[in-house]
């Protein structure tokens, strides 16, 4: 008798109409939230960045801790504040249409547009990155900066004349017959123990002539003006 009451009492609570009509909108809040998320979910895109330097600080509507590679991210228009001790902070607006991948390509350059810190030979690897996104025959930035372009080129050049021109050997001397002295002995070599990557040690035995070993550069296709040369006289 116990058993049958109860379940009396729970047919009778189903059968109310206040409890269907709470039940259905349970029901019906439920189905919504439900196909909001899969709305929302087919509408999420993807920003891939690709900074340089790679360990340049980034933040996205203020957020920080981004860094290079792929972040899901809700459509609409974000600012993007890149920045890196020693060079000049760069803003960027983008527009992420929805389930639609963008790809943020930029650079950071020193205030005076010398690209200073891209010479250095610890950051070798961040001008071979700089290469592959602001070259003048493949510019892929963003923001369309092409003002790494020239430098891009003219390091190129200069970082191929160093690897296949050097090393330079120059001999000068005097006297006659079997009698000979040397007067000059000039080596020119490529060194990896400077500052900078682009870097001549100058051996010089007989003159102590930086006029006269830069003519030597000159006369080889080397422009001693894009190199950090080591004088060293004897």
């Amino acid at each position: 008798m116990q058993n049958d009451t109860t379940l009396s009492l729970i047919q009778v609570f189903f059968r109310n109409k206040w409890v269907h009509l709470f039940l259905i909108i349970d029901v019906v809040i439920l189905i919504t939230l439900i196909l909001t998320l899969v709305w929302q979910s087919t509408k999420i895109s993807t920003i891939n960045l690709n900074i340089v330097p790679s360990d340049s600080t980034i933040s996205i509507n203020g957020k920080t801790g981004y860094s290079n590679g792929q972040y899901s991210i809700t459509p609409g228009t974000y600012e993007l504040a890149i920045s890196h001790e020693g060079l000049e902070t760069k803003t960027l607006t983008v527009d992420i249409p929805p389930r639609y991948v963008v790809s943020v390509s930029t650079f950071l350059s020193d205030t005076d547009k010398t690209f200073d810190f891209y010479k250095l030979r610890k950051n070798f690897s961040s001008f071979n990155s700089l290469k592959e996104i602001a070259s003048s025959e493949n510019n892929l930035t963003t923001d369309h900066d092409a003002s790494a372009e020239e430098f891009i080129q003219k390091f190129q050049t200069s970082y191929t004349d160093f690897t296949t021109k050097l090393p330079i050997e120059y001999r000068e001397s005097a006297g006659y017959g079997y009698t000979l002295s040397i007067q000059k002995n000039i080596t020119l070599e490529a060194t990896y123990d400077c500052e900078f990557t682009l870097c001549i040690r100058a051996l010089a035995v007989g003159t102590e002539s930086k006029e006269f070993i830069n003519n030597l550069l000159q006369e080889k296709g080397i422009n001693p003006e894009d190199f950090e040369i080591e004088y060293k006289f004897y």
